[in-house]
């Protein structure tokens, strides 16, 4: 952790306050300040992951806030990019089975091969508040809550490779 202590910070801002760049150091943190930031998110949500770490990423509190922000307004949008989806189908991880159940406003692409070596990992609710890892396999990065300006340069990074990349067949099910 930073030099001041930001688990208040992490786990009670709001989208849009400033808070500066807050350090994350643990996977604590880091849950605090993305299930905090879903939990004030209003209508937009991208992942971009490597694997969708299941420490992070699969906890019933955390798809529980992902559904209420998918719900919470009929144009909200939740997008996620991520290298390999086969394992987390495999393993039935709880996003997937959740974007199966609310399709018109969520969807996941497998990263395209010419981005596969992208090493970095961020998280972006309301195109303002961000979390943001340059080292996916890390834990260690920044959060702030109102960083339009990063937020606008790591989604057009997100829109650049979710364009080349493809809906994977396997994350589909059909419901009858």
């Amino acid at each position: 952790m930073a030099d001041i202590d930001n688990t208040p910070t992490l786990s009670r801002a709001d989208i849009g306050e400033e808070t500066g760049k807050l350090t994350i150091n643990d996977r604590q943190e880091n849950y605090q300040a993305l299930l905090n930031m879903i939990d004030k998110g209003r209508r937009s949500l991208h992942i971009y992951s490597r694997y969708l770490d299941g420490k992070l990423y699969d906890r019933q509190e955390f798809n529980s806030a992902v559904r209420r922000l998918a719900s919470r307004h009929p144009q909200s949008q939740v997008r996620i990019l991520l290298r390999d989806i086969e394992p987390l189908v495999k393993h039935g991880h709880r996003l997937i089975e959740l974007s199966r159940h609310l399709s018109s406003s969520m969807e996941i692409r497998v990263i395209h091969k010419d981005y596969a070596e992208d090493n970095e990992s961020f998280f972006i609710v309301d195109q303002r508040a961000v979390l943001h890892r340059k080292l996916a396999d890390r834990y260690e990065g920044i959060v702030n809550y109102n960083d339009p300006k990063l937020a606008h340069y790591l989604l057009h990074h997100f829109n650049e490779v979710w364009e080349h990349s493809q809906v994977p067949t396997d994350a589909r099910r059909l419901y009858l």
